[in-house]
């Protein structure tokens, strides 16, 4: 089974950001609410993504339902070398990637989200945290001493009773929550919002990782830097992986935390959302209990961190009335980032009917003999050498060092899929 399955490199292609995409021919990379679209467009003909790649996508272009020009779409699938490139870049620092279409993808993100889930998602270490759910801790990055005190003692517990903390990683309440966890033996889910590739190589976070007790995911291009709309648009993912969640600290009508804790306490399947409370809380914490939120149990917890929090979750919060979720948001700037603007449709989720193998390590690639980046880049350069073609062609049409193509070239004459002449040389596929 192949690291990247054919539907996940049509997501990957459609919706990812790669080094090439620059100057006044780059096409941007579908919104999300653009793949949801699609995704509609293709369920209704019974299409599967990775379609897009096998066929003439004449039928796009000539569709207005879409809304999306099928050149742009054709022109999106024409990346494959770059893709090819920075995937081999990505596994080879250890980050692996699943899109929607794949059953590894976690299904809490489908189940609480719906439409909101993001097409791809890129992760460090053990995917099969993302599964576990646990107590999401979020806060301020400026927390005072009792609130940075109270998130490790809350930390610890949950290492203490085997219940995953799931956070952010930012400065503040969300490190502190996740380095406490894991300082105790703990597991942590870090929901990024920038950074992954270099947040994955920091001293801190190695060991968990190394141990299987960590894992970093982003739906943000592993190297992103920091972008505030990014920062807002994550707080639903962190919430999406948990069980229960706790605030810390939250300023009124202010920052993310805010943000993504009344988001959370909209939607009709809440999250048990707790707050810190105590005589000098932020009159944040007030006001999400005033909105539907419920007070953290205090400490010390002496009992099961967990099964003191499902008994706490059973008491009804103060004056909620249920509000219809009808995954309502604002654009912001990355690929998968967007959030969608429209009444959810029930649709049947385009995924793959067989799982993939679980994500190998780097150094697991060439014994296993998983397919690399000439198994991901041969279709492109078949489809580009319809007819003669020299190396520097093919190399500027693709965006690639004409020494990767010329290597690829050699290894496809030699795979018999592809002939050479000389004088000039020149290459055609067969």
């Amino acid at each position: 089974m192949e690291y990247l399955t054919e539907d996940a490199k049509a997501i990957l292609l459609l919706c990812g950001r790669f080094s090439g995409d620059k100057g006044v021919n780059a096409e941007k990379p579908l919104s999300l609410a653009e793949y949801n679209r699609l995704a509609d467009w293709m369920v209704d003909r019974k299409m599967r993504p990775a379609d897009l790649l096998a066929s003439p996508i004449d039928r796009l272009a000539m569709d207005g339902s879409l809304q999306i020009d099928g050149h742009r779409i054709q022109h999106l699938l024409g990346r494959g070398a770059a893709m090819a490139l920075v995937v081999e870049k990505w596994t080879h620092n250890g980050i692996w990637i699943v899109c929607r279409s794949d059953v590894v993808y976690p299904q809490r993100l489908k189940k609480h989200l719906g439409r909101q889930a993001p097409p791809v998602l890129f992760g460090v270490g053990d995917s099969g945290l993302l599964n576990l759910g646990g107590l999401a801790i979020v806060g301020s990055r400026n927390v005072d001493a009792e609130g940075e005190a109270f998130t490790r003692m809350a930390a610890r517990a949950c290492a203490r009773d085997g219940l995953p903390v799931v956070s952010g990683g930012a400065r503040g309440v969300d490190q502190t929550a996740m380095l406490s966890a894991l300082e105790a033996g703990g597991k942590v889910v870090g929901v990024l919002a920038d950074s992954l590739q270099k947040t994955a190589l920091a001293r801190k976070y190695r060991t968990g990782i190394r141990e299987k007790r960590l894992a970093l995911v982003s739906p943000f291009h592993p190297d992103s830097r920091f972008n505030v709309g990014n920062a807002m648009g994550r707080n639903k993912y962190i919430y999406a992986l948990s069980d229960f969640a706790l605030i810390i600290s939250a300023e009124v009508k202010k920052g993310g935390t805010w943000a993504g804790a009344t988001e959370e306490l909209k939607r009709t399947s809440v999250r048990p959302l707790f707050v810190r409370m105590a005589d000098d809380v932020p009159q944040g914490n007030r006001e999400l209990m005033d909105l539907g939120a419920r007070p953290f149990p205090q400490p010390p917890w002496d009992t099961n961190l967990k099964s003191l929090l499902s008994q706490a979750k059973g008491t009804s919060q103060k004056n909620r009335t249920p509000v219809q979720q009808s995954l309502f948001g604002g654009d912001v700037q990355p690929v998968e980032v967007d959030m969608v603007k429209e009444e959810p449709r029930a649709y049947p989720e385009v995924t793959e009917s067989h799982p993939p193998d679980a994500h190998p390590a780097p150094e697991d690639y060439e014994s296993k003999g998983l397919p690399m980046i000439y198994d991901i880049v041969r279709p492109v350069i078949l489809r580009a050498a319809a007819d003669w073609v020299s190396a520097a062609e093919l190399a500027e049409q693709l965006d690639v060092r004409k020494g990767h193509i010329e290597d690829w070239l050699k290894r496809a004459v030699e795979d018999g899929i592809i002939e050479k002449k000389t004088r000039p040389v020149r290459y055609r596929r067969k």
